[in-house]
């Protein structure tokens, strides 16, 4: 299988978890999802996970909280299964987290839990998943794209030629840009791959590359321009509420690096 048919498989499971069909807006949990994120981001720093790792735990919570009314009490158990189960399904078996480390970590074991109710957890959660992990977040399209390279020798940038470092502050606001949208919901009603193609094109914008979408970007994402034009709006307009002023002034790479939230 060549990496083009990677992207296709990956085309064709990401509907397992996100899809227009399980966008479900008016889910109970929402109100407090942001704080779950957070904090599940938190637990991956701590653990040292793959950034991705995350992504595709705050995947398994979003299709267990989305499908039944989680009480309370459960949310930090679930949540902390749900990065568990990531990890052992993302991460080499040596940087999966131990479960008496997590418990601890999360202050669990303050609530009562031990190894064994914190693995009856994670069977609740893969019954809750029907037993498939396999999960596409945007991340993961995202990094695919990049692989494949997201800058051309004859893009501009800022109306003159490319610098050697571009390529690696496109992957900076990629990654940016990836973290952003996993916080909010909404952009759950879009597929992970025409998010991350999105994702590109902000990329692209933030930097100010010309032209901001290429035929080879439609052949590498499978998406013509204005296929993606609404996602990337919602992208846009997010991130300009989240971060006043940034996205209507010029930004160059040495602002990138100034940013924290680029760090």
């Amino acid at each position: 299988m060549d990496t083009h048919d990677l992207y296709l498989d990956m085309r064709e499971r990401q509907v397992d978890y996100v899809s227009p069909a399980t966008y479900s807006p008016n889910a109970s949990y929402l109100p407090y999802r942001r704080y779950l994120v957070d904090w599940m981001s938190d637990v991956g720093e701590q653990c040292r996970l793959h950034n991705s790792t995350v992504h595709v735990g705050v995947l398994f919570l979003d299709k267990v909280f989305r499908s039944r009314d989680i009480p309370r009490g459960q949310w930090q158990l679930l949540a902390t299964a749900c990065i568990s189960l990531a990890a052992k399904y993302e991460e080499a078996e040596e940087h999966c987290p131990q479960i008496p480390d997590l418990l601890q970590l999360t202050k669990l074991v303050n609530a009562g839990h031990n190894s064994l109710t914190f693995r009856e957890g994670e069977l609740e959660v893969l019954r809750y998943l029907g037993w498939r992990l396999r999960a596409v977040p945007a991340i993961h399209v995202v990094g695919y794209f990049l692989t494949k390279g997201a800058c051309f020798v004859d893009d501009t940038w800022q109306g003159r030629a490319l610098i050697e470092k571009i390529p690696k502050y496109v992957k900076k606001y990629a990654d940016f840009f990836c973290n952003l949208t996993l916080q909010e919901y909404s952009f759950q009603q879009y597929l992970p791959s025409q998010l991350g193609a999105a994702i590109i094109y902000a990329s692209r914008a933030a930097l100010q590359l010309e032209p901001r979408w290429r035929p080879e970007l439609t052949r590498l994402t499978g998406y013509e321009e204005s296929q993606i034009m609404d996602c990337f709006k919602h992208v846009w307009s997010y991130y300009e509420e989240q971060f006043p002023g940034h996205g209507s002034r010029s930004i160059s790479p040495r602002s990138v690096t100034n940013q924290e939230a680029f760090a």
